[in-house]
């Protein structure tokens, strides 16, 4: 649902090149096959809203489960952009895909409202290669 709203709003804003895959196209939970697709493909920008979601029941009754996948998810997509050389990459989470138990980490008031500089930056857009160090700004973000 995120997914397609993101690449609605790309291609409204004149984007032509967006290289969509189904969860059918592409496990992302296989290490193997993201990497072989970012080797192909080799993409400049990459969102990643991509989630294993169940609701209610289903999270209470695999809780590990949608831990290990979604784990699984962002580190083979977030190490293969890195390791290819992507520009960009905006990564969407939610409390969802969190124990319920779990102690929020911060309120959402004390998420700092100013943008990264320096090597908070590097850290944040993904990398710590050197290649990465004289990048510019993030983009703010878009509004959807």
């Amino acid at each position: 649902m995120v997914g397609s709203a993101i690449a609605r709003r790309l291609l409204a804003d004149g984007a032509s090149h967006l290289l969509l895959r189904s969860r059918s196209e592409l496990d992302l939970t296989d290490q193997a096959a993201v990497e072989a697709f970012f080797a192909a493909e080799k993409p400049e920008y990459v969102f990643l809203p991509a989630a294993k979601v169940g609701g209610i029941h289903a999270n209470n009754a695999y809780p590990a489960e949608f831990l290990r996948d979604n784990l699984a998810i962002q580190t083979n997509v977030i190490h293969s952009a890195w390791k290819r050389g992507a520009a960009k990459l905006c990564f969407l989470g939610s409390s969802c895909i969190y124990l319920s138990e779990a102690r929020a980490a911060a309120a959402a008031r004390g998420i700092p409202a100013h943008r990264p500089t320096g090597a908070h930056q590097r850290v944040v857009s993904g990398s710590q290669d050197r290649r990465h160090q004289n990048m510019p700004g993030l983009s703010p973000p878009v509004s959807f």
